[in-house]
């Protein structure tokens, strides 16, 4: 069995997940994880497949033709790279939306060694006064050697300039 990586994206519609994962049982393939959501209007799709070795061409070619309408890029992954030993931390921040939150925060994680393994961030609207707000969800993984403690007290100091609420645990 190979993984392979698959991001889709295009103008939402109905039928568009079941469709693809049925060219997925189609080609004797197991739908393994993902991510879908509708930006704007538009699909986007994040997912990992299991395919015998000997479909994966087969399987290619029939999902880009049966989701023409969908920009779809397709690319394997080596099985042992996705299995990581490294502990996740996850990082949980909330506070008054402003530009370049997302910047200053992943430069920070970069500059520390971490890596990003999911993120979910959204503007929402504070209850009591209506400003909008900016929360963002992140699991990471930090490299060998790298200190936990150094990163938390770095994301401490990044929230105060902020103005911010960072949970790292």
């Amino acid at each position: 069995m190979k993984s392979i990586i698959i991001t889709l994206i295009g103008d939402d519609r109905a039928g568009i997940v079941e469709s693809i994962s049925k060219t997925i049982v189609d080609f004797h393939g197991e739908w393994v994880e993902s991510r879908m959501a509708n930006l704007c209007g538009k699909f986007t799709g994040l997912l990992r497949a299991n395919l015998p070795d000997e479909q994966c061409e087969a399987f290619t070619a029939a999902l880009k033709k049966q989701a023409k309408d969908l920009s779809i890029s397709i690319e394997q992954v080596d099985k042992e790279q996705a299995l990581s030993s490294e502990p996740s931390y996850k990082l949980e921040l909330l506070g008054q939306d402003r530009p370049g939150i997302v910047h200053r925060i992943s430069a920070a994680l970069a500059e520390n060694g971490a890596t990003v393994d999911d993120m979910e961030t959204e503007v929402i609207e504070a209850s009591m006064s209506g400003e909008q707000l900016f929360k963002a969800t992140i699991v990471l993984r930090l490299e060998q050697g790298r200190d936990i403690d150094e990163l938390s007290q770095v994301l401490e100091q990044l929230a105060n300039e902020l103005i911010v609420d960072i949970e790292l645990g």
